[in-house]
């Protein structure tokens, strides 16, 4: 059981903004691919459960922005559920630059479980919750 998710990215040009660093929806999107990737690691099927009429929903995001990241900087984006409930799991994302040991954005995600076919919050199965691992803080990229 993976208890935190490191994904692996390269700023792309593209990211850029016309202010000259990574516009702040990036650091979103990272988050959310971090978090889908976490899932899958540990046996979550979202197309599965998708077809099951089942899913997790974004309830609230909180973002702390601490420096800028620029075209080609290497990053980690690491994640970790920080809390399980009856109806919602916490997930933490760090995103960090190993190059200048630089903590760019500290994210918090409260996600719901959802009935995708009537638009209900609902319990988190047993099934799912044992998948999820709850997680301390882990130690930063570089250390």
């Amino acid at each position: 059981m993976l208890s935190f998710f490191d994904l692996s990215h390269t700023v792309d040009p593209n990211e850029i903004d016309s202010q000259q660093h990574v516009h702040n929806l990036r650091y979103l999107q990272w988050t959310l691919w971090a978090a889908g990737k976490h899932s899958a690691a540990i046996g979550w099927d979202a197309k599965e459960a998708a077809a099951e009429g089942l899913g997790w929903v974004v309830r609230q995001h909180e973002i702390t922005y601490r420096a800028a990241a620029f075209a080609n900087d290497e990053l980690i984006v690491r994640t970790w559920v920080s809390q399980i409930q009856r109806y919602a799991s916490t997930r933490k994302t760090l995103i960090c630059r190993p190059a200048d040991n630089a903590v760019l954005a500290k994210v918090q995600t409260r996600w719901v479980y959802v009935d995708l076919r009537n638009h209900k919050v609902i319990e988190i199965p047993d099934d799912v919750r044992e998948k999820m691992a709850i997680s301390k803080t882990p130690a930063l990229p570089w250390h």
